[in-house]
């Protein structure tokens, strides 16, 4: 027997508006969830400050961080910014490690400022979104007061004059360490405008910086060089170094972190002076700085005949690799043929130097007693400031030949016994340490980067939501069609 059913409209009519009023208890639970995810974002978003010092006197600069805590980081203002001058600021993201996968958890904007006026003064920050910093107070003094024994120094080169163009001019840029640490690392590297660089920074085989243990007043500490090079200045004129900052993260006698220490931010103007016209040798090759050097003379002979073989070291503070040319001219009496065996310059202790090393080989012309050109090598003296020859004397040389020796294809003579024989003693003092290429990675490059984690997390978060919404809906029209 079938059982019909009839619906009239009355019927028809209180379906209808259940099923309206189903789906608007659904959409209402839909939008319930969304305002929880919204309030929950919202209560966990913050805004941290600190200072690295709050008690710094006027004109000496502090490190300002903002940290976002699971706040996208958006525009904002910094009430109390007023009474600092802004010398640099820069950004940098924290991430937290689980299962070997960084996990991003904070953005931090980090400035430094130097105070301009004494005073108490606070800071507080303030975002587009609403959010609101804690508030820090600095007690700034009209001069610095001496604590106790600095922790941790960075030492920068220092110049006490000016350079002249074609002059060498050293950087090093040293952390020395007085305290156990957890972690440094360059929050900005050093800028160099107006000249060209040699990176000279020793490294170890993984690229990190060489420690280097010494005590001092019977305490021992930690010396790192963490940037060395060879600057040479494209112009003359008034040139600007900023030097790196740094952070360091001091740790406690029970193994806990304190907040970073910053350093550095410093810059550092050079005047260079263009070499004077006035009294310039004749030969001269660009060749500036402190030349020192020594030589000898001997007679020597090569496949029976005779020779005279100049050996020639020359060193100092000076750039070497202008000079080209030992013997400038030609000579009546010989064939001059020249052979650098040797060049380094290098930098040890914020100071440069060079050295160079010569085989030259005086072969007669002609038959008769001759004697070799007395040679000279001019250069410029930037501490004197005026121009001076390296002469190399030849007043108790001389040679008998008694043919005429190698008149047409002496350059194609093979010297190579006379170069590896008698080699030099090395007594000038070079660093063992090996040469490398710094791998600090650029600010600019780690704020890219930087960006595209930002954009991932907001698809990631967006992808999530989306997600539960799905879910709800689909959970919400399998229950009506079970009704049905």
């Amino acid at each position: 027997m079938k059982t019909t059913i009839r619906y009239t409209a009355s019927s028809k009519k209180n379906i209808l508006k259940l099923v309206f009023d189903g789906k608007v208890k659904a959409m209402k639970k839909i939008f319930k969830v969304l305002i929880f995810l919204i309030i929950s974002i919202t209560s966990l978003s913050e805004i941290k400050i600190g200072v690295d010092d709050s008690n710094p006197a006027v004109k000496q600069n502090i490190i300002l961080t903002i940290e976002f805590l699971n706040e996208t980081k958006s525009e904002y203002e910094i009430e109390g910014i007023d009474n600092f001058k802004i010398m640099s600021m820069g950004s940098r993201s924290n991430y937290n490690t689980t299962d070997g996968k960084k996990v991003k958890y904070s953005k931090s904007d980090i400035y430094t400022l130097s105070p301009q006026l004494e005073g108490i003064v606070s800071l507080i920050v303030k975002s587009k979104s609403g959010t609101v910093s804690n508030r820090i107070t600095l007690n700034i003094s009209k001069e610095r007061k001496e604590s106790g024994e600095e922790k941790f120094i960075l030492e920068t080169t220092n110049y006490k004059r000016d350079y002249y163009y074609g002059e060498k001019i050293p950087f090093v840029e040293k952390v020395i360490i007085k305290k156990s640490i957890s972690n440094y690392s360059y929050v900005s590297t050093p800028v160099f405008n107006g000249f060209s660089i040699k990176n000279v920074t020793p490294r170890d085989g993984r690229g990190f910086a060489i420690p280097k243990r010494v005590t001092v007043n019977g305490k021992e500490q930690i010396e790192l060089v963490l940037f060395r090079s060879i600057l040479e200045p494209v112009s003359a004129g008034q040139k600007l170094i900023k030097t790196g900052g740094i952070s360091i993260t001091e740790t406690t006698d029970d193994d806990k972190e304190k907040n970073p220490v910053y350093l550095g931010f410093k810059e550092i103007g050079i005047n260079v002076l263009p070499l004077p016209e006035e009294n310039k040798p004749e030969n001269f090759q660009g060749v500036v700085g402190k030349l020192k050097g020594n030589y000898k003379w001997s007679e020597e002979t090569i496949k029976d005949k005779k020779v005279l073989v100049l050996r020639l070291k020359l060193f100092g503070t000076v750039n070497l690799d202008k000079l080209e040319k030992i013997v400038y001219s030609d000579d009546d009496n010989f064939r001059i043929k020249e052979n650098i065996i040797m060049f380094d310059e290098h930098v040890l202790d914020h100071v440069y130097s060079a050295e160079k090393k010569y085989v030259i080989i005086f072969i007669p012309k002609h038959s008769g007693d001759l004697k070799p050109p007395q040679i000279k090598i001019p250069y410029f003296n930037p501490v004197e400031r005026e121009y001076d020859e390296f002469i190399i004397s030849s007043d108790s040389v001389n040679i008998m030949s008694d043919e005429e020796f190698y008149e047409t294809d002496y350059e194609k003579e093979d010297f190579t016994s006379v170069y590896e024989e008698n080699k030099y003693e090395n007594n000038f003092i070079i660093s063992d340490e090996k040469e490398g290429k710094s791998e600090v990675q650029t600010f600019e490059n780690t704020a890219v980067k930087n960006k595209n984690e930002i954009k991932n997390t907001k698809s990631s978060f967006a992808a999530i939501i989306f997600a539960i919404i799905a879910v709800i809906e689909a959970l919400y029209i399998f229950k009506l069609k079970r009704k049905k």
